[in-house]
């Protein structure tokens, strides 16, 4: 139960939190069927500290401030004895790696450090938050314990660690610190940048990165390289450059990958969707709804046979005089798709984002249509809620006005957020700084209401996420849109919930691919909107 948080995490996350010795000292404790008292505080205390990580304290006055206590060991001395020196040489077996990684870094060019400390302090500021150990010292940009650059930490505060390092040798930098520049700069190199933060929540060491890239090779079908015999960084660096070569070799035919984050410590881990996704995994009441509409057939089996279907349907939906309510019929059609998504995936709300307005997605878009001159109410969202969740709100419709509008002010501004580097002009001079990358893998998340602000003030529990992406002007706009799915409670999302949401995700996709022939602006899905559609 501490490793897994209350089942809060697979019991394997909440081991790579530990480090070696924890880890010993854990499968000691059940092998020898020994006891953990909660009332006891003697001189050992298991604790997790406020990251949700545990610790074994043979020094119980070691304890971190706002640490929560499991307990003291129950043996006797002789026991207790044994499991101490066996502990400390499990640690020491572990000092000895990152001292291997010290004295390599220790070792290089400076310029070639300092390569690697930019190409980090950059990703880590246009990534989600970041949080991981090495030894004992926790390397993160998350809130008031951040040490990394990020949202809570700028790049020239002084407590962002890397540019400490940046401006002192190699020798002076911790063991820790110069394990973390190492294998976080191995991590970067496998693929993605998202490699970072599959590590969030666990325990960076020379064997765990390997584990993880052989994992994936593995994973991608092929055989990781020969490294028997090379150096530790030679054969770390060997790993990813075939986990990177197989990656980019999957994606070429089709496949899809998504993450898995668990919520509690934002741990990002990547799997394969297979196989293929298909529009027989849109769900059947969606499927109905298109059928109606758009006249696509029971029998169709990919997503890429609806693209004709869809450009009458775009033509029709251009021409067609505005439903009562919306401005237009191309607004009333995605709140039937997501009002029809939400119930038949059983989720409380279904929502995508996207862009008001095509003219700032044209190359050389300047004054007023200048997209980085754009606020968040240059983007949309169309939220739908279930019949049952906007029920749960009973007479309070003014409440239920306000979560909507909540849920798609925050999703406009991750539109804003995501736009230079979905347009490919995030490095223009002179350009906007506050800019993440854009997204391009689906996300299953359970629990994501521990961390995350926004979902803790709405109660998102369990959710996906589609990044969905067109072809415009010559150009692939990744992560434009997106679809997403919502719990507030209840059970979490399954991989069959995930295949729907992607296969919907795509249909929806090729929906605004085909609006975007007409230049399609949306109005609706404003306060204003909600506040006159469901108040």
């Amino acid at each position: 139960m501490v490793l897994t948080l209350d089942g809060r995490l697979p019991e394997d996350v909440g081991r790579a939190a530990l480090t070696a010795a924890d880890l010993w000292l854990a499968q000691e404790i059940v092998a020898r069927e020994l006891r953990v008292d909660p009332a006891a505080t003697g001189s050992d205390l298991l604790i997790l500290d406020r990251t949700g990580r545990m610790l074994f304290l043979w020094e119980a006055s070691r304890a971190p401030v706002g640490s929560h206590i499991v307990g003291s060991l129950v043996t006797d001395a002789e026991t207790r004895t044994d499991l101490h020196r066996r502990y400390l040489e499990s640690e020491a077996a572990e000092e000895a790696g990152r001292t291997e990684l010290h004295t390599y870094m220790t070792g290089r060019p400076s310029e070639r450090n300092r390569e690697d400390l930019e190409r980090i302090g950059h990703v880590l500021l246009h990534m989600a938050p970041v949080q991981v150990y090495v030894g004992h010292q926790l390397f993160s940009n998350l809130g008031s314990s951040g040490n990394l650059p990020g949202k809570s930490i700028a790049p020239t505060a002084p407590e962002n660690v890397l540019a400490r390092l940046a401006a002192v040798p190699a020798e002076e930098w911790s063991k820790e610190e110069a394990a973390f520049v190492a294998l976080a700069t191995v991590l970067l190199s496998s693929g993605t940048q998202a490699r970072l933060e599959e590590a969030n929540g666990t325990h960076l060491t020379s064997a765990g990165v390997a584990a993880l890239l052989t994992g994936h090779i593995r994973g991608y079908g092929a055989e990781p390289p020969d490294i028997e015999g090379a150096s530790t960084v030679a054969g770390l660096e060997a790993l990813a450059r075939r986990c990177a070569a197989e990656r980019q070799a999957r994606l070429g035919d089709g496949t899809v990958f998504y993450r898995v984050i668990h919520g509690v410590n934002l741990n990002k881990t990547e799997h394969l969707l297979r196989p293929a996704v298909g529009y027989t995994d849109v769900p059947l009441p969606l499927r109905a709804l298109l059928e109606r509409e758009a006249g696509i057939g029971a029998v169709t089996t990919t997503i890429e046979e609806t693209a004709s279907a869809f450009e009458v349907l775009s033509d029709a939906l251009h021409a067609a005089p505005a439903p009562e309510r919306f401005s237009s019929a191309y607004e009333a059609l995605l709140t039937r798709f997501m009002t029809t998504l939400a119930e038949a995936t059983a989720s409380d709300v279904a929502m995508g984002r996207g862009p008001r307005s095509f003219a700032p997605l044209e190359p050389g878009s300047t004054g007023e249509d200048d997209p980085l001159a754009l606020r968040s109410n240059a983007f949309f969202c169309c939220v739908a809620p279930s019949a049952a969740f906007a029920e749960s709100f009973g007479e309070d419709r003014a409440a239920l006005v306000k979560t909507l509008s909540a849920y798609s002010a925050r999703m406009r501004f991750n539109t804003w957020h995501y736009l230079p580097h979905a347009l490919g002009i995030h490095d223009r001079v002179p350009g906007r700084d506050d800019w993440f990358f854009a997204p391009t893998m689906p996300d299953l998340t359970h629990h994501s209401d521990q961390h995350h602000t926004g979902h803790v003030a709405f109660d998102v529990r369990h959710a996906i996420r589609v990044p969905l992406g067109i072809d415009h002007a010559g150009r692939h706009l990744p992560g434009l849109y997106d679809l997403r799915l919502m719990r507030s409670a209840g059970e979490r999302y399954t991989t069959d919930d995930l295949r729907a949401a992607v296969a919907s995700g795509r249909v929806l996709a090729v929906l605004h691919q085909a609006m975007g022939r007409h230049r399609a602006t949306v109005r609706d899905f404003g306060n204003d909107w909600f506040r006159a559609f469901h108040g």
